[in-house]
């Protein structure tokens, strides 16, 4: 059973104060993640190429690079700063990422593009979490400066980017597993 405050509030609905500094790293988490994730999207649009499907992905690449952009705001309109050993991580890992260890011959028809598209979904769906955790705690912290609608908006969005690589997958599946 919950407790009350001296205002009758529930003690679990009383407002809270973002810790900035966990706050801080966890954006920056993510944005290391985010820029794998892009260098994932190129690559993808890298082993379409020549098919329909290649321009999808180069759009695809330009929408998830957009939601970088808006967490990137994010981290700066919140005052909380980006930091240079994960910037560091960043171009390490997109350089990795460049050379596709998923799918090294670029197969569009292998089990392991398979094992790519469903690694692009991953990472959007961890993105999802993240706008989601925002959004949760626009509310928990309404003075932290972070916007629920805006982080739920961009929950909703990056949701409709997981759905568009879905819908690849599932066109492009039978290619991959029938005969």
């Amino acid at each position: 059973m919950s407790t009350s405050d001296a205002t009758g509030t529930p003690k679990d609905h009383v407002p809270q104060l973002l810790d900035r500094h966990e706050l801080q790293d966890y954006l920056n988490h993510h944005l290391l993640g985010s820029r794998s994730g892009v260098r994932m999207f190129r690559t993808a649009a890298d082993t379409w190429r020549g098919t329909p499907y290649e321009q999808r992905f180069k759009d695809l690449t330009a929408q998830v690079s957009e939601m970088q952009d808006r967490l990137i705001a994010l981290i700066d309109r919140l005052g909380l700063h980006r930091s240079p050993l994960h910037a560091m991580a960043g171009l390490a890992a997109a350089v990795a990422g460049r050379f596709n260890p998923v799918n090294l011959t670029r197969s569009k028809t292998q089990g392991m593009t398979q094992v790519e598209l469903d690694i692009l979904q991953g990472a959007l769906q961890g993105q999802m979490g993240m706008w989601q955790a925002l959004a949760e705690l626009a509310t928990l912290a309404p003075e932290g400066g972070l916007d629920r609608a805006e982080m739920e908006a961009n929950h909703e969005r990056t949701r409709e980017l997981q759905d568009a690589v879905r819908r690849i997958s599932d066109e492009t599946l039978g290619t991959r597993f029938l005969r």
